[in-house]
């Protein structure tokens, strides 16, 4: 079998965990904030970044995508270590043109690393979990079109659910669709969002309290599981720990043992959901 590498981007979150992973290659996306340019999580990591969101509560941070050079030098880095295939998983097209743009990359590289580049349709930990899936089946010497063919699957094998506590930054930085609905109120509310089957980010339902809000969502989950034999679930939050772990405990007190993958929300995508997101996905693996 050939040598096969996994390039996730850093919207996946998997910086946070600890993977030890030789062929696992993490393009950077950028965060702006101001005049200043950071490569996430190497520049401005989870902590650092929603401390300044608590300093300044007027700060707009905006992304940026990893450039087409950047991903040309990757490309060709791979192919001098000795690497053949290359699977490079994307945050969703609905989200960022970071797909577009690996597209782009390929067609323009001239080497001969064989590139397989999957939109995840989703985003943070949930996004990671599908590079994860890739690296375990290639360790298992699962044929590289099989496994871009499995995790087209996997990318839609699942709900995904998230609170936010302030839609701020998501509406000022165009992410949430259908945003009119929520900017009478927005600051009154608590929603519940999911990530389509589209990769969109759509609003679920308005809940006027964090608590409620937390409560229904994991309702939801369970209700969801009940139809489910064999699941993992991700976690994400922008520093809210309390509701993070009420979130886990219910799901933990109704499914003992469950497998679960947690990390903070990376500042690429806390520039979109600020502070005190919780997230929690269910992917039903057995497709």
């Amino acid at each position: 079998m050939s040598k096969r590498a996994v390039i996730a981007t850093s919207t996946g979150c998997l910086d946070y965990l600890d993977l030890k992973e030789k062929n696992l290659f993490i393009l950077r996306m950028k965060i702006i904030i101001k005049d200043e340019t950071y490569n996430d999580f190497i520049d401005l990591d989870a902590d650092e970044f929603y401390q300044m969101l608590i300093d300044d509560n007027k700060l707009v941070p905006s992304s940026s995508m990893p450039s087409i050079g950047e991903m040309l030098d990757m490309f060709e880095k791979l192919e001098e270590s000795g690497y053949e295939e290359a699977i490079l998983t994307t945050i969703s097209s609905q989200l960022s043109g970071t797909y577009q743009i690996a597209e782009m990359a390929k067609q323009q590289y001239e080497g001969n690393l064989k590139i397989y580049i999957v939109d995840t349709l989703n985003a943070a930990t949930s996004e990671g979990f599908i590079a994860i899936e890739a690296l375990r089946l290639i360790k298992e010497n699962v044929g590289t079109e099989e496994i871009v063919e499995y995790l087209h699957q996997l990318r839609t094998s699942r709900k995904q659910y998230f609170m936010v506590d302030n839609l701020r930054l998501l509406v000022a930085n165009g992410r949430l669709s259908g945003a009119s609905g929520f900017l009478g109120s927005m600051f009154k509310i608590k929603p519940i969002l999911i990530v389509n089957d589209e990769g969109k980010i759509v609003s679920y339902e308005k809940i006027r309290t964090q608590k409620k809000s937390l409560e229904r969502m994991v309702e939801l989950l369970l209700n969801d599981l009940k139809n489910v034999k064999n699941f993992v679930i991700t976690y994400d939050t922008s520093n809210n720990v309390e509701g993070i772990e009420y979130v886990k405990r219910e799901i933990e007190r109704a499914y003992p043992g469950y497998r679960y993958y947690e990390a903070p929300i990376t500042p690429v995508i806390g520039c979109h959901t600020g502070i005190g997101t919780v997230g929690v996905a269910y992917f039903d693996i057995d497709i």
